[in-house]
């Protein structure tokens, strides 16, 4: 890489990109895109369809407008500022949200519910646009032959905070007072948590990058180029396959929080136990997906977080049979359930992004990152679907589609490109 930073900015920059993540998914823990949001949406009144937007506004928010964004990251030396403004503009938009919330809740709920939507996509859209520079910046701060293992430290770490932030979760809602309300401090806090990142990426000490000398590509080359990655590189269309089945497979995550509540009827306080499982599952992922992926490969990692895609739909249809004959077990396999989607959705960093900044030539990785997400946002609409399907069929027909779907993509895993074509593909 050009320009090495001095190991003293090196320390400083691994640092202050841990804090950045770590921070954002303690955040997350609070903010509950697949626990807290649903339920609160269900307390003001939404139906399944909405429940089922958020997963569509989440991924659509993020995935679809970084193909813009790595157009204008792609050979630029310096990145930090276009990783800082967008986050500064979406941990905003999520504060502002707080006492929109507070003041239509009781008075007008579907203006709380609309409120909620707006500001998860507008915090969505931001954090995308700000997402390819940060790649950047981890490709540029962690050292290639150990980022697997700092990406899992980061994640460990990240999951130990939100543990904690799961008992809070518990004591939270079992305050007393309108349930609405516990959830919206939820979203105050998470809110606190986003606002902490920004600050310590712009102490990053930023290296010019490699590509310094090398103008801003068009459209007109550009396009040709995303064209002829498609048409050439077979690493990539193998993890565009597999990473396309996981995000179909996970369109049933908002509904399994529902399904805890509305079918098996266990108590709302359960929903900090499912919050713990889920960042438990993540603190997992760091620990051993992360070593894991710098011994034997990162492509193995995408595999076993297709198996993870398997087992949590799999024990959502097992848990009421399990429950007629064997309650307690019936518990600890729902449970086990948020524990599988938490490692799977954790192992993302390690596994999809860790591979495609293996594979992509030098100077494009933000391009590769840009268009692996732009084209799995066309699975946007799969949540919305899965909501459809809820309220037209089951939630059971929703957890078979899903498993059906990772079995597929796990297929599709274990047939990975051997070395020569691998190496075939990059030339």
């Amino acid at each position: 890489m050009a320009n090495e930073l001095p190991e003293r900015d090196a320390r400083h920059n691994i640092m202050a990109l841990a804090v950045d993540y770590v921070t954002f998914g303690t955040g997350m823990a609070f903010l509950g895109p697949t626990t807290i949001l649903p339920a609160l949406i269900r307390l003001l009144g939404g139906s399944p369809v909405v429940v089922g937007s958020l997963g569509t506004i989440q991924s659509g928010s993020w995935l679809l407008p970084q193909l813009l964004a790595g157009r204008y990251v792609a050979h630029r030396p310096l990145v930090k500022k276009l990783v800082v403004a967008p986050a500064i503009v979406s941990r905003a938009l999520l504060f502002m949200a707080v006492p929109v919330l507070w003041y239509t809740a009781v008075r007008a709920p579907s203006v709380a519910v609309a409120a909620i939507l707006l500001a998860y996509a507008g915090f969505g859209v931001f954090d995308s646009l700000g997402s390819v520079g940060w790649f950047e910046l981890v490709v540029k701060g962690l050292p290639p032959a150990r980022r697997g293992r700092l990406l899992g430290v980061m994640q460990s770490l990240s999951s130990l905070m939100a543990i904690g932030a799961g008992a809070v979760v518990g004591v939270v809602l079992a305050r007393p007072g309108p349930a609405w309300s516990n959830h919206l401090l939820l979203v105050l806090i998470a809110a606190v948590f986003f606002s902490i990142g920004p600050g310590f990426l712009a102490s990053i000490r930023e290296p010019r990058g490699e590509a310094q000398g090398t103008p801003q590509a068009g459209w007109a080359h550009y396009l040709p180029r995303l064209a002829s990655i498609l048409r050439t590189d077979r690493r990539f269309v193998w993890l565009l396959t597999v990473r396309m089945a996981s995000g179909l497979a996970d369109m049933a995550t908002s509904f399994y929080i529902l399904y805890a509540v509305e079918r098996l009827h266990l108590p709302e306080g359960m929903i900090g136990l499912f919050v713990s499982a889920g960042v438990a599952g993540g603190l997992l992922a760091g620990t051993l997906l992360g070593p894991l992926g710098d011994r034997k490969g990162s492509a193995l990692v995408v595999t076993v977080i297709m198996v993870l895609r398997c087992v949590a739909p799999a024990l959502a249809l097992a848990t009421p049979p399990l429950a007629a004959y064997v309650p307690q077990v019936a518990l600890a396999a729902y449970v086990l359930v948020f524990t599988a989607s938490g490692m799977a959705n954790s192992a993302y960093m390690v596994g999809f992004t860790n591979y495609l900044m293996e594979i992509a030539p030098p100077g494009e990785g933000a391009t590769y990152i840009a268009l692996s997400n732009t084209l799995c946002g066309l699975l946007t609409l799969a949540p919305l679907f899965a909501g459809w399907l809820v309220e037209v069929a089951s939630y059971e027909a929703v957890f078979a589609l899903a498993l059906g779907v990772a079995l597929l993509g796990l297929a599709a895993g274990l047939r990975r490109p051997a070395p020569a074509a691998e190496a075939a593909g990059a030339a």
